[in-house]
């Protein structure tokens, strides 16, 4: 009878998740057609004509609409690795553990302009599906975010770009054995991207290196650029940082489905604007056409003339890890140092979002990339190459990572099919990323630069409890609080994310270029309270009304990632995690909820256990240092007893072992292992040298 129950409640929840997901395409569906009717109803109106053909394509690249005018996607345009750490983990040399990353058993999702050159040598053995119909037409740019994901960087000579000849090694990705399902972000007949995104089945991972441009914009090569905004309303506004239908649908797609973890390019429109010589339009609502700029109208400045609020609909999202670009760093073996390292692409758009929240979330390096790539005039070359700048290069760098940390994970939890949730990996990114420009977070570079090296680390060095990464469920009213011991030697800092509600994006004009109010639903509040003094210590946030400022500390009422840092913290200090929420936690609907939040912490270092807490100490692992053989002693029996690398590859395993075991690391690198016991008292994890 269990059994029957138990299938019952299953089949009940698999159609209940298929329905959820039926009734959210089903919305997506009808806002396409509400937006493609309103897009005829343009053509009607406006005094340009266009042709059958033009129509078609600008329909398909719909992306919604500025206030009256309509907007349409386009693309925004290794040492990159070393600059992430990633080739520290596909080399195996984080902390002198000699085993591979390589993205085996890993796939991605890309959402991009075309199919893709899936023959090209770089994606050897099928790893680069094309998922659109073969009817739809092959584009570099695809193929590009394919070479930097999973390049295998195998292919030998040299290709020649402006008189100067680049390895084509060098187009080796992050994931050289990993694999990519590719779609269009254009409407095809699987629909648009949001309708894709809320019925595929099986999306984890995917990269969206696409956007929207508002304020100047020059679509062409000419020297002519088009004003997107109401300049009858205000001659200078853009709509820049204003949560719109886009960003909508992304957070209502992750909140609905919280294992997807999507990555948003930033976009490339920053000092976008005309010269004395250009040609220069406005949207003009009397006549429902474009008119050219007269001689006594007030030109409007280049996209984020202030330094801030130039990125649009669609990479605004919470619920998404937007990524803004840096160029190549300069230090020995393109190796992070310092803050003062970093340097923005001067193309990557800026925040904030228009409430404040920090917005890029991550950087990464998009500038001089080498990869694979595609050209309509040599259909059927598999061997060409590019080098190529762009946000849509940095946000696979971050796609890629994510993936890599999945596999880490994966091997350390001996499950295959373990998957990451939104919330914990933006989390786990954000809070390892390197300090990049100001102090905090800022405008520029979101939280920092991304680190592949730090935030492995931090998933292997919770096995030993040397620092945490855990999923919470927050009741409304009801303070979460958890005591952590400081190492004292380094900062101590606390960070938290959650996926939040969807909330109605704006509509009006008024509210696109005037409305600063919060984003957030749910509003988490992250406190950090050293026990002995009681001082408290508040999270980082941005000041809306001076976006270029330092980031202060204070109540963060804008952001669904907060973070605090301890510079000095005592040794051996206990301090108090707290997490209380504002008003009522809500569901999507508005419903009373609980609200799932990931927390990381490092600059810990293991709690010393309870008096009373004694099964645990039942279980030895000894010695701690050895050149082979390791004793494991336990009560009854040992569930599971599991050995790992520092790089998260799992080198041992034993089920049921009863009383003891002996574990032989002869054969083993010299290095840093972890064994953890399993039994039904708990968990134990402890480091062993092997010498």
């Amino acid at each position: 009878m269990k059994r029957i129950l138990f299938g019952i409640s299953f089949i009940f929840s698999f159609y209940f998740s298929n329905a959820q997901n039926l009734k959210l395409k089903n919305e997506f569906t009808q806002k396409r057609l509400q937006n493609e009717n309103r897009l005829d109803s343009y053509f009607l109106k406006t005094t340009a004509r266009y042709s059958q053909k033009a129509k078609d394509s600008l329909k398909k690249n719909l992306a919604g609409f500025a206030g009256e005018i309509p907007v349409f996607y386009s693309v925004e345009e290794t040492s990159a690795n070393a600059t992430a750490n990633v080739d520290e983990l596909q080399a195996g040399t984080v902390s002198g553990i000699t085993s591979p990353l390589t993205g085996n058993g890993v796939k991605i999702t890309i959402f991009d302009a075309g199919r893709i050159q899936d023959t090209h040598e770089q994606f050897t053995t099928n790893r680069a599906v094309n998922k659109e119909a073969s009817t739809e037409a092959k584009h570099f740019h695809g193929t590009n975010v394919n070479s930097i994901l999973i390049g295998n960087g195998i292919a030998t000579g040299t290709f020649t770009q402006s008189s100067v000849s680049y390895p084509k090694a060098n187009a080796k990705g992050i994931l050289p054995q990993g694999t990519t399902d590719n779609y269009m972000y254009a409407t095809t007949a699987l629909g648009n991207n949001y309708e894709k995104l809320a019925s595929l089945p099986g999306l984890n991972i995917s990269n969206h290196s696409y956007g929207t441009n508002y304020g100047w914009n020059k679509p062409n090569s000419t020297n002519t650029y088009y004003w997107y905004g109401n300049y009858d309303l205000n001659h200078t506004d853009t709509y820049g940082g204003a949560y719109g239908d886009n960003d909508y649908n992304f957070d209502k797609i992750v909140y609905s489905q919280p294992q997807q973890i999507i990555v948003k390019s930033t976009g490339n429109y920053y000092g976008v604007g005309p010269d004395a010589s250009s040609v220069k339009y406005r949207y003009s609502f009397a006549s429902n056409s474009w008119v050219t700029f007269g001689p006594n109208d007030e030109v409007p400045p280049a996209n984020c003339s202030q330094g801030n609020t130039c990125v649009y609909f669609g990479s605004l999202a919470k619920n998404i890890i937007t990524v803004g670009a840096v160029n190549q760093l300069t230090t020995a073996n393109h190796k992070y140092t310092q803050a003062s390292d970093v340097v923005k692409g001067s193309f990557s758009s800026a925040g904030p979002r228009k409430d404040g929240a920090v917005k890029p979330d991550l950087t990464a390096v998009g500038v001089d990339m080498i990869m694979a790539n595609y050209t309509t005039a040599s259909p059927n070359a598999t061997n060409l190459y590019v080098l190529n700048y762009g946000t849509s290069y940095a946000a696979p760098m971050v796609s890629g990572i994510a993936c890599a940390l999945t596999q880490i994970q994966r091997n350390i939890a001996g499950n295959s099919s373990f998957i990451f949730n939104a919330d914990e990996m933006k989390a786990l990114l954000t809070h390892t990323a390197n300090e990049a420009g100001r102090p905090g977070p800022d405008v520029w570079y979101g939280w920092g630069l991304v680190d592949a090296k730090k935030a492995a680390q931090v998933l292997v060095n919770r096995l030993t409890d040397d620092a945490v990464l855990e999923k919470v469920n927050l009741q409304s009213g009801v303070t979460f609080t958890k005591e952590i011991k400081a190492r004292g030697s380094e900062p101590l800092k606390v960070s938290i994310s959650w996926v939040d509600p969807a909330i109605a994006p704006f509509t009006t004009d008024s509210d696109f270029q005037n409305n600063h109010t919060s984003r957030i639903v749910n509003d988490l509040d992250l406190r950090v309270v050293e026990v002995g003094s009681g001082t408290t210590y508040y999270p980082w946030k941005l000041d809306i009304n001076d976006p270029n400022a330092n980031a202060t500390k204070g109540d963060n009422t804008v952001d669904n990632v907060e973070q605090i840092v301890i510079d000095n913290p005592a040794a051996d200090g206990i301090y108090r995690v707290e997490v209380t929420n504002k008003n009522s936690l809500v569901n999507q609907e508005g419903n009373p909820a609980t609200q799932d939040f990931a927390l990381v912490a490092t600059g810990t270092k293991k709690m010393t256990l309870a008096a009373n807490d004694s099964s645990k100490d039942e279980i030895k692992i000894y010695p701690t240092r050895t050149k082979d053989i390791i004793n494991i002693e336990f009560p009854d029996k040992a569930e599971r007893i599991v050995v790992f690398d520092m790089n998260g590859k799992l080198i041992f395993e034993s089920n049921n072992a009863s009383k003891s075991q002996k574990i032989n690391l002869n054969n083993f690198s010299s290095g840093v292992y972890i064994i953890s016991v399993k039994t039904k008292s708990g968990v134990v994890s402890k480091k062993i040298i092997k010498e």
